[in-house]
C-alpha cells in the first residue's frame, strides 16, 4: 500500500534588510558645510579687522595733535574823545547791544573862546553790534582819551588759537580742517586753519619756547555763536585736507 505523498509547502524567500537611514550622512554633510562657513566668517572678520587697523594707523599718521585750543574774541573798546566824568551807565556785563545803542554819558568840560568853562554831555554809543565784555566804569569815574569806558566783542567773529610746536606747524597748511572737543560738551566743533601769528616782543614771555600761535576760524559761525570767549578745547588737524599744493605755514627744515 503506497504512502500518501507529503507536499512540503514552499518556503518564502527571506525579506531584504531595511536600508540604512540617510540621516547620518546628511548630518555629516551639514557639519562639513557649517565648518566651512565658520572658517569663511572667521577669515572675513580677520580681513575686516586688518583693514580697520590699517585705516586707523593711516588716519593717525595724518592727524596732528595741536593741544589746547582757546576760543577768543577781538575787543571793541568804547572810549571818550575828550577827558570827562562819567555821569550815566546804561549797560551791564554780558548784555547784547546794537550798533548805535546808548551805552552811557560823560560830562566834558572845555574852554570857550572867551576863556570860560563850558560843560557838555557826550553820549557814548556802541560802534557796532556786540556783547558787553565786563562791567563798565562806574558813575563818577574820570575818563581820559584812550581809556575804555567799556569793551564789547562781536560774537559772529570769534576765533580759536593754539600754541603749537614749530616742528608740527611745518606739516600744517592754511585751509586744513580741525576738530575741537571740550570736556562736558557734546559734539565736535569744526574749524579751519587760517594762519600763524608772528611773535612780537610783547608776546615773547606768553608763548612757550619753540612754539608759535596758530589761528583757526570756526567752520560754521552758529557752532560758536552762543559760546563765551575763553572756553578751552582739545584740537587735532587733518593734514590730508585743505588745498593741495598750498605751502605749509612754517617751511620744514
Amino acid at each position: 500500500m503506497s504512502q500518501p505523498s507529503v507536499t512540503t509547502p514552499p518556503q518564502s524567500a527571506p525579506s531584504p534588510a531595511p536600508a540604512a537611514p540617510a540621516r547620518p550622512a546628511r548630518r555629516a554633510a551639514l557639519r562639513k558645510w557649517r565648518a566651512r562657513l565658520i572658517v569663511l566668517l572667521l577669515l572675513a572678520a580677520a580681513v575686516l579687522l586688518f583693514l580697520r587697523i590699517s585705516n586707523e594707523r593711516a588716519t593717525d599718521a595724518n592727524v596732528i595733535d595741536i593741544g589746547t585750543v582757546t576760543l577768543t574774541a577781538q575787543a571793541i573798546p568804547v572810549e571818550t574823545p575828550r577827558p570827562g566824568q562819567v555821569t550815566a551807565v546804561s549797560v551791564v556785563a554780558q548784555q547784547r547791544v546794537t550798533a548805535g545803542q546808548r551805552l552811557g554819558t560823560v560830562e566834558v568840560t572845555s574852554i570857550d573862546s572867551e576863556g570860560e568853562p563850558v560843560v557838555s554831555t557826550v553820549v557814548l554809543e556802541a560802534p557796532r553790534a556786540g556783547i558787553v565784555v565786563d562791567e563798565p566804569v562806574t558813575v563818577g569815574s574820570t575818563l581820559q582819551p584812550g581809556q575804555p569806558f567799556v569793551e564789547l566783542y562781536d560774537p559772529s567773529k570769534l576765533t580759536f588759537y593754539a600754541e603749537v610746536p614749530v616742528e608740527n606747524l611745518s606739516e600744517i597748511g592754511a585751509g586744513m580742517a580741525a576738530e575741537l572737543t571740550a570736556k562736558g560738551r557734546e559734539g565736535t566743533v569744526r574749524a579751519v586753519v587760517q594762519r600763524v601769528v608772528p611773535v612780537v616782543q610783547s608776546d615773547v614771555e606768553s608763548v612757550a619756547a619753540g612754539s608759535l600761535r596758530l589761528v583757526l576760524l570756526p567752520a560754521r559761525g552758529q557752532d560758536v555763536g552762543g559760546l563765551i570767549p575763553g572756553m578751552r578745547y582739545t584740537g587735532t588737524v587733518d593734514t590730508l585736507t585743505g588745498v593741495p599744493g598750498r605751502p605749509r605755514l612754517v617751511p620744514g627744515g
